[in-house]
C-alpha cells in the first residue's frame, strides 16, 4: 500500500493522519528549495575545483622538475667521485717527466672513461665537459689555479689542468688542452691533490622554470704517495 493511499484511508476513517508520513509535500516530490540547494552545492564544487586544480598541477610539475634536477645533480657529483678515486691512484703511479708521459696519457684516458660511464645514465640532461687538475693549495674549496671553468667550460683552470668537452655524436669526452706532467707524489708532507670537475646541462621538461640549468660539481682527493725508490 502506498503512502498516499494509507493517508486517504486514515482521513476517511476519521483518524488523525500521521505526520510527516501523510504530509503530501513529502510524497513523490522533494521539499521546496531542495533542488535549488543541490544545484548551488554543485556549482560551488565546480568553482572550488577550478581554483584548486591549477595549483595542484603546478605543485606536481614542480616536484617532477626538481626531482629530475636533483637526480642529474647527484649523477654529476657521482661521476666526479668515480674519476677522482681512480685518479688518486693511477695518476700518482704513472711515470712522470718534464712533459706528459705515455703512462700519464693512459691514466687520463681511464679516468675519463670512468667519469663518462656514470654520466651516460642521466635523464633529460647532457654533459658539457670536464677537467682533471692539480688543486690549488691556497684554495678553500678545492678549486684549480684560476678557479673553476665558467659556462660551457670557458675560462678558469689556468695551470696544471687537462680540459675536455663532450662530443654529443660520439658520446665521448674530447681532450682540448692542458697537461700536468710533474705531480708531487714523493714527499708525504708535500703530496699534491688531484681534482675532477664535471659540468652538465639539465633541460627542463615543461619550460615553466626556464629552458635549462647548468650543473657543476667536483671531487678532490690526495694523490697516493709512492715509495721513495719510485721517485
Amino acid at each position: 500500500m502506498g503512502r498516499q493511499t494509507l493517508c486517504e484511508d486514515q482521513r476517511r476513517n476519521g483518524a488523525q493522519p500521521m505526520i510527516p508520513l501523510c504530509d503530501l509535500r513529502m510524497v513523490g516530490r522533494p521539499p521546496q528549495g531542495a533542488t535549488k540547494r543541490v544545484r548551488g552545492q554543485r556549482g560551488a564544487v565546480i568553482v572550488e575545483a577550478a581554483l584548486v586544480l591549477p595549483v595542484m598541477i603546478m605543485i606536481v610539475i614542480g616536484i617532477m622538475e626538481f626531482g629530475l634536477l636533483y637526480s642529474n645533480y647527484s649523477t654529476t657529483i657521482a661521476s666526479t667521485r668515480s674519476g677522482a678515486r681512480l685518479a688518486a691512484t693511477l695518476y700518482s703511479q704513472a711515470k712522470i717527466g718534464t712533459v706528459e708521459t705515455g703512462e700519464q696519457t693512459a691514466a687520463l684516458a681511464q679516468i675519463v672513461a670512468a667519469t663518462e660511464a656514470d654520466l651516460k645514465v642521466m635523464n633529460n640532461a647532457e654533459p658539457i665537459g670536464m677537467a682533471i687538475y692539480r688543486v690549488d693549495s691556497t684554495s678553500a674549496n678545492g678549486a684549480p689555479t684560476g678557479g673553476f671553468p665558467g659556462a660551457n667550460m670557458s675560462g678558469g683552470c689556468t695551470s696544471r689542468c687537462i680540459r675536455y668537452t663532450w662530443n654529443p655524436t660520439t658520446k665521448k669526452m674530447v681532450r682540448q688542452s692542458g697537461s700536468w706532467p710533474d705531480p708531487q707524489r714523493c714527499v708525504i708532507a708535500n703530496v699534491e691533490s688531484i681534482g675532477v670537475y664535471v659540468q652538465t646541462k639539465h633541460k627542463y621538461i615543461t619550460g615553466m622554470f626556464g629552458q635549462s640549468r647548468t650543473i657543476g660539481g667536483h671531487t678532490v682527493m690526495r694523490l697516493e704517495p709512492v715509495p721513495s725508490d719510485s721517485c
